[in-house]
């Protein structure tokens, strides 16, 4: 946890000292006088936010901010309960192009996406419920449980089309923005406890889970249906409203 705070910081601190340095040093380069900061709350698909953005030359301005929402949720799948918590934390980074009227284009990247999922999963005690292509019954005296976790890769390239006025003069700052976030093949994990049961015609025949073999592959069968499902959740839909002032 800790190696993670800091690997979060230091890409905070990285993304605006990037905003902080690199007008500047195109301002000098021109002779022009440094441009001013625009700072913005925003509400998005990402999270609530904050955006910084620093003006540049030829209607255009480098952007970076930070964006976080928690929520719990909670989903039955193939019998088995998933109590899912869902963390959205994002560092982005992007350079915006004003083309006409305050339309703008956008492109860059969430610099650390640290969107997850986590989840506790249970299975009550005699309830049916699949593993791949099997079909158990929880344990009554020792209910299948275990955990499953959601993670996408760090680095996603995004693209963005919107409409404010970051690149015009005044005081009051907002943008509205739709775009895309590609964050690639998500991947789940999926481990389970307790026992399952099977029933014959001399009755329920119960096994450990975790030190089963055949129902160890069984796992393994649902842990891949469960990431052939999401296999096609390569993008992430961006949308943004923001409101602050120009500095």
């Amino acid at each position: 946890m800790k190696n993670l705070i800091r690997c979060s910081a230091f890409t905070v601190v990285c993304a605006f000292a990037v905003l902080a340095f690199v007008p500047s040093a195109f301002a000098q380069a021109k002779n022009e006088s440094l441009p001013a900061l625009d700072v913005t709350f925003s509400i998005s698909s990402l999270g609530w936010g904050f955006q910084a953005a620093r003006p540049l030359p030829h209607r255009s301005d480098i952007r970076g901010g930070f964006n976080f929402f928690n929520y719990d949720t909670h989903i039955n799948d193939d019998g088995a309960d998933y109590t899912t918590d869902v963390r959205l934390q994002s560092v982005n980074l992007q350079f915006d192009k004003y083309l006409l009227a305050g339309f703008f284009a956008s492109g860059g990247a969430l610099v650390w996406n640290g969107n997850k999922g986590d989840a506790i999963v249970s299975v009550p005690g005699g309830q049916p419920f699949s593993l791949g292509n099997v079909t158990y019954i929880s344990d009554a005296t020792s209910p299948v449980h275990g955990e499953s976790k959601l993670t996408f890769q760090k680095f996603s390239p995004l693209l963005s089309l919107g409409y404010g006025n970051l690149s015009s003069k005044g005081h009051f700052a907002y943008t509205v923005e739709a775009g895309v976030a590609f964050h690639g093949t998500p991947k789940a994990t999926l481990t389970l406890e307790g026992s399952v049961c099977t029933s014959t015609i001399l009755g329920l025949i119960c096994q450990n889970v975790a030190t089963n073999p055949s129902i160890q592959n069984d796992v393994a069968a649902q842990r891949q249906k469960i990431n052939d499902d999401i296999s096609d959740f390569k993008y992430y839909p961006i949308l943004q409203f923001s409101i602050g002032y120009k500095f």
